[in-house]
């Protein structure tokens, strides 16, 4: 009997002790109820970190996935609400379970699809569990508008230009309690107002970037601007201050408006809720609609007028592409060639002329990104033909059993080392475990010494002192040669990658010529660490030198 037991928690706390008592319970309820069935049969699927307001999860996907190459006798859940709450998603499903001739068992309210009695009752809990998802979706959605209408900084990372700064409120029943506001940053206020300005004048993203990289201007962290943080600032409704203009915005976008225009002073700031949400383990940003957008504690940065004039030129530029990306079947080191100046990724670019080899493959090339961002002023790496490089690279790989390989050289100067390392490390753990034989027998020697001495007391207490002592020397000792121990570990790693690495590159030598672009992409990133161009040459780093 093949049977499946589903289970789900839509907290992610990575402690998952709610699942495991789900499952226990389906395990017990099987075994009770269905002894023919053996563990062998029996199959686990664990959502953790997932709602039930659909069925778009990856272990129940994968459940339904084998359902319909070989279907389950049985489907076992501890509870209704598991699986979905969603009335139309669940009629769906069992209607698919029926055609499997799948029974369909919920342990906790004792429905059983195999009965046409259980079918109904499960059909009316499924309407009730619906109806409970959205009352608790509605009243999780009016609290974040009461939450919102106080417009308090929620904590998380502020953005440029402000800190967050503690306050004390007064709540519903008098008492004092610890919130936070959003305070400029007069340096930081600067540079927003700047990348705004740019923004309208340049109306491109990547040329603010790149002109900020150009006048040293950087962000909180002191790192060089990238498109992203632009994006972020340009985008972000909290430097917007709140009048008319941004109410009739966000009311034409369908955002939840949560404050009146008699609020508004023309100096607060918008403090917007809702512009991400989590699906499952990872964040996605929501759309307009679902935002709320609230009337902030703080001052507000640029006016209306300007932050609108900005989304909408973005909007204008959402169709335009920023970089000609490289078709995946082109370049076959991208992500692995770096700039030797500056350390940063060159990327793979098309060539405007759009000129393709003799194989029709396109031509293309390696520039540095940080120079394609600074416009050249930060650093000026000369590009280098990527067709051609990707093949003397492909070639000095295949060549690596030449004496004169560079790859070859790497591995065999990797393997004279790893062998005299241990030759070393065995030595050096012999001669510590010999002084720590030494130290041992002293010990002994006090210790009979001291259980017959009749000395004084200062005697005895020397006597203890000099063991104490010893008893350090040993720990110190040992410690040394567990940090051998763990280095010749490391060394047993590094030969066995080593032997990996030589076992793969015969094979990669003999069916070079039948991959695809990307497998061998795939192949050359398990062995290669980075390539880095210096203008003229090119340098190639095995992984095994660089662990």
């Amino acid at each position: 009997m093949k049977t499946a037991i589903y289970s789900r928690k839509s907290k992610f706390t990575g402690k998952g002790e709610s699942i495991g008592n789900q499952i226990q319970l389906c395990r017990e309820y099987i075994s009770s109820h269905f002894p023919e069935a053996a563990d062998n049969e029996i199959f686990i699927y664990e959502d953790e970190g997932f709602s039930a307001k659909n069925l778009d999860r990856p272990q129940f996907r994968a459940m339904m996935t084998e359902a319909k190459k070989a279907p389950f006798d049985c489907i076992v859940v501890y509870r209704l609400d598991r699986i979905s709450r969603n009335v139309g998603d669940f009629a769906n499903l069992i209607e698919e379970l029926n055609g499997m001739h799948t029974a369909f068992i919920c342990i906790k309210e004792q429905f059983d699809t195999s009965t046409s009695m259980g079918r109904a009752m499960m059909n009316i809990a499924a309407v009730f569990a619906q109806l409970e998802r959205e009352t608790i979706a509605e009243r999780v959605r009016d609290n974040l508008i009461l939450l919102a209408r106080t417009g308090r900084w929620l904590g998380g990372v502020t953005p440029l230009g402000y800190v967050g700064e503690k306050t004390e409120i007064i709540d519903g029943e008098g008492k004092k309690r610890s919130a936070y506001k959003l305070k400029q940053v007069p340096a930081e206020i600067k540079t927003v107002k700047m990348i705004y300005e740019k923004f309208l004048e340049f109306q491109s993203m990547t040329k603010v970037a790149a002109w900020l990289i150009q006048h040293d201007i950087k962000t909180r962290e002191r790192r060089e601007f990238r498109l992203r943080a632009v994006k972020d600032i340009l985008k972000n409704p909290v430097y917007c201050i709140a009048d008319k203009s941004a109410i009739d915005y966000f009311n034409d976008l369908s955002s939840s408006v949560c404050f009146e225009l008699s609020e508004t002073d023309g100096k607060r700031g918008l403090m917007p809720f809702r512009r991400t949400a989590q699906t499952g383990r990872q964040q996605r940003r929501t759309p307009p609609e679902e935002w709320i957008i609230a009337l902030g504690k703080h001052t507000g940065i640029i006016p209306s007028d300007v932050w609108i004039k900005a989304q909408n030129l973005i909007g204008e530029n959402a169709h335009k592409t920023f970089y000609r990306p490289v078709r995946n079947e082109i370049s076959i080191f991208s992500g692995l060639v770096r700039c030797a100046n500056c350390g940063s990724i060159m990327r793979p670019r098309v060539n405007s002329n759009k000129r393709k080899n003799a194989d029709s493959t396109q031509t293309f090339c390696y520039m540095c990104e940080f120079k394609e961002r600074s416009r050249k002023s930060k650093c000026e790496m000369k590009n280098v033909n990527g067709n051609v490089l990707d093949k003397l690279i492909c070639d000095e790989i295949l060549k690596f059993s030449q004496p004169n390989s560079v790859v070859g050289k790497q591995l065999n100067l990797l393997m004279k080392h790893s062998n005299n390392s241990a030759a070393d490390n065995s030595e050096k753990i012999s001669d510590l475990q010999k002084q720590i034989a030494v130290k041992q027998k002293m010990i002994a020697n006090l210790m009979e010494a001291l259980a017959k001495s009749e000395d004084s007391a200062a005697m005895v207490s020397y006597t203890k002192a000099e063991i104490e002592s010893l008893d350090g020397e040993i720990k110190t000792l040992k410690k040394e040669i567990t940090e051998l121990v763990s280095v010749g570990a490391e060394n047993i790693e590094r030969d066995n990658l080593i032997d990996n690495i030589l076992n793969s590159l015969k094979k990669f030598k003999e069916c070079f010529d039948s991959l695809t672009v990307v497998e061998k992409r795939n192949f050359m990133r398990q062995i290669i660490d980075r390539i880095e161009w210096d203008g003229e040459n090119a340098h190639i780093f095995i992984k095994a030198a660089c662990e």
